[in-house]
């Protein structure tokens, strides 16, 4: 999930990178659209489901910079299968419209 998505040019992700110590959770923008906006196109287009927002730790959503916007949270955990990732992946990939 995070080499997908760390090689997509308008996606930053937030969190320790594979190798240091670290949740299987990772906290993703895409370039100039809202968390929401991102979280519900993944949820209507590709039948993923991410949480958005500040995760109450709107201190971090401050020192990032991101309050008005906030974070999209990739979780994986031992049920994720390779074809959600890979729906993730072509989400974000993929324009809007």
């Amino acid at each position: 999930m995070w080499s997908g998505l760390s090689a997509i040019d308008d996606v930053r992700l937030y969190g320790p990178a594979p190798g240091l110590p670290r949740t299987p959770t990772a906290g993703c923008m895409v370039e100039g659209l809202p968390s929401g906006q991102v979280a519900a196109r993944l949820s209507d287009c590709f039948g993923i489901f991410m949480s958005h927002g500040d995760f109450y730790a709107s201190g971090v959503t401050e020192a990032l910079s991101l309050t008005d916007s906030g974070l999209v949270r990739a979780e994986c955990a031992c049920y994720t299968t390779e074809d959600e990732v890979r729906r993730l992946i072509e989400g974000v990939t993929t324009p809007a419209g």
